[in-house]
């Protein structure tokens, strides 16, 4: 396995470009908000940066990434990467089949998700189960719609298996949150 193909056609490789641009984004908020906003907890502030770099991160992962690959294969090899880009690609696919055939990808978009239900919460004040979900779906739609601008198309999958994963860590995130709400101090 060569560096390019590990770099530019594997899901590492995907990560690996996407994770310096989410960081650098995640920073920035971070500088910013620790110094102007000095009335929220520290901890708040924290979880709202992860979520800052979570969420860039994703949005570069969804719409970006094509537009990505070819600015580090600039960087990398000097040259254009010869790639094409199709924007306003229009492809639709409307019917669910995920569950006739269930592949790493589809696990992919379900774990993309997850960390969602976990930040989105700990980052804001006073949200809910409901609040959570409706963001998450939201969020999901949105990635979808604008996905054939992009040049890659929309997939009624990507929404339900998002969706799934935002649904399972905002319930597994509310259910801790109670129970160990409910402990007894001693």
């Amino acid at each position: 396995m060569t560096f390019q193909y590990f770099f530019f056609d594997t899901y590492p490789g995907y990560f690996l470009q996407v994770l310096p641009i989410a960081l650098l984004a995640g920073l920035l908020y971070g500088v910013r908000r620790f110094a102007r906003d000095q009335s929220a907890p520290v901890s708040r502030k924290l979880f709202a940066t992860l979520f800052v770099t979570y969420i860039t991160g994703l949005l570069c992962l969804t719409l970006f990434i094509h537009l990505i690959g070819g600015l580090w294969y600039f960087l990398f090899y000097h040259q254009p990467s010869g790639r094409v880009y199709h924007w306003f690609d229009g492809n639709f696919d409307l019917v669910p089949d995920f569950f006739s055939h269930f592949s790493r990808e589809n696990l992919g978009n379900i774990l993309m998700f997850l960390p969602f239900g976990i930040l989105y919460p700990l980052s804001r004040d006073h949200k809910s189960w409901r609040d959570t979900l409706w963001a998450g779906l939201l969020l999901t739609i949105i990635i979808e719609l604008v996905q054939p601008v992009m040049g890659r198309s929309f997939d009624a999958n990507d929404i339900l298996l998002n969706f799934s994963g935002v649904l399972f860590s905002t319930t597994l995130f509310f259910l801790i949150r109670r129970l160990v709400r409910r402990q007894p101090t001693a």
